[in-house]
């Protein structure tokens, strides 16, 4: 949660933020016809490079204007009044010094972190933990010098809008001659100075913005760095007068000047190592940091090459597995076509044997109805023979009739025999 309110506070205090929102504004105005001064939409809207350098001029102004807005904030808090406790007759010590940084605990819940009470929780600490006010006024002096610095190197955002908007003027200059000179035609005069005029005043009008924004912006500059300086002398002379004269200046001993001189070198020493070690730190962090970019990039490499390989694998057994397939069902189709073959044939063989067993069966039937013919003979001759045997029993002429009778069962014996081997 502190993380999201820093991250939070971060992005409302960047210049950058509030340098992209108010060229927002500004521009969706000019595009919604809610500013339509001519003057303002030739210098502004009218080529790229007008909008770069519009949009840093925001950048720069917003951060100006940040600032002139915490200088006034600081001023107002520094007029509240004195911060510790007023002096008495006596001379505060060390061990008043808890009691000097719980009153400035108070102060900064009440009103908020400023710089007279930053300064003064340096100025009580560098005294508890030295032991000593023999080098305050030194400490004192370091930390507005300090100070001091920090507010100048708060302008660097400024200072490198003020020089980039001189250059991209420049640039608009060169870019307008570009354009005017490679459109020029000498053998169409007319045609080519309507391009060579628009491309100049593309030139002369970036120029002239940039210069303009330039200058307005360097004047606010020193407004607001006049204003920040005072700010800062008002806060080093009410830390004077709350610090100054209020301890007692007590060495710790004879030769307090070369211990603290040697404190302070011990000091140095221990902030580069403290450096160094970051420095490492970061290094190590680097390092890992691009090892395990490198691990990743050889992982991801690694799963493509094995990922191109089992898909070529695959596809090389998909392929074998379809040739040997395709294979088996040409062997399954020969087969079967000899199978059809070989049924086709004994089929017609069959056939062939059905219709002589057809023709054979046709003529046995021939042969039974030619026996059932000679039976029925058979029965009208019986019948006559007894017809015959009674006329001859009549006549007497008995044993040549059945010498006839046998002679004729012979010969329809041997009749019948015929028809059956036929």
């Amino acid at each position: 949660m502190k993380r999201a309110e820093s991250f939070f506070s971060r992005v409302i205090m960047s210049p950058i933020f509030w340098g992209g929102i108010v060229s927002l504004c500004f521009y969706t105005a000019i595009h919604n016809g809610l500013i339509n001064n001519a003057l303002i939409v030739r210098y502004f809207a009218s080529h790229p490079i007008e909008y770069y350098t519009a949009i840093m001029f925001f950048a720069g102004l917003s951060a100006m204007l940040l600032k002139f807005i915490q200088v006034q904030i600081e001023r107002s808090k520094l007029q509240k009044g004195a911060l510790l406790d007023k002096r008495d007759s006596r001379k505060s010590t060390i061990d008043d010094v808890g009691n000097y940084l719980a009153q400035i605990d108070a102060y900064e819940q009440k009103y908020g972190v400023t710089l007279r009470s930053q300064r003064l929780r340096l100025i009580l600490e560098y005294i508890s933990r030295d032991g000593s006010t023999s080098e305050l006024d030194n400490e004192i002096r370091y930390l507005a010098e300090e100070e001091a610095a920090r507010a100048d190197a708060g302008y660097g955002l400024v200072r490198l809008v003020l020089w980039a908007i001189p250059m991209v003027g420049f640039l608009g200059t060169v870019v307008g001659i570009t354009i005017a000179l490679g459109n020029l035609d000498l053998n169409a005069i007319q045609e080519s100075s309507k391009i060579l005029s628009a491309g100049l005043a593309v030139a002369f009008d970036t120029t002239a913005l940039a210069i303009a924004l330039d200058l307005l912006l360097y004047f606010v500059q020193f407004l607001v760095y006049r204003s920040e300086s005072n700010l800062l002398r008002e806060v080093d002379f009410a830390v004077n007068n709350e610090i100054r004269g209020r301890f007692e200046l007590v060495n710790d001993s004879v030769g307090s000047g070369q211990i603290t001189i040697f404190r302070r070198i011990l000091e140095t020493l221990l902030d580069s190592i403290e450096q160094l070690t970051l420095r490492q730190t970061k290094i190590w962090e680097q390092s890992m940091s691009a090892a395990n970019q490198r691990f990743s990039k050889l992982t991801e490499q690694n799963a493509d090459i094995l990922k191109k390989s089992l898909s070529d694998a695959l596809s090389e057994n998909i392929a074998l597995h379809a040739r040997k397939i395709a294979e088996s069902s040409d062997e399954i189709l020969s087969a079967s076509n000899e199978s059809a073959k070989k049924i086709s044939e004994t089929m017609q063989q069959n056939i062939a044997a059905m219709t002589l067993l057809q023709s054979g069966i046709a003529r046995q039937a021939d042969t039974i109805q030619n026996i059932i013919n000679t039976s029925c003979q058979l029965v009208k001759l019986e019948e006559q023979l007894k017809e015959n045997l009674a006329v001859i029993a009549q006549t007497g002429n008995f044993e040549e009739t059945v010498n006839s009778l046998s002679a004729a069962i012979h010969l329809l014996s041997s009749k019948q025999i015929r028809a059956g081997a036929a």
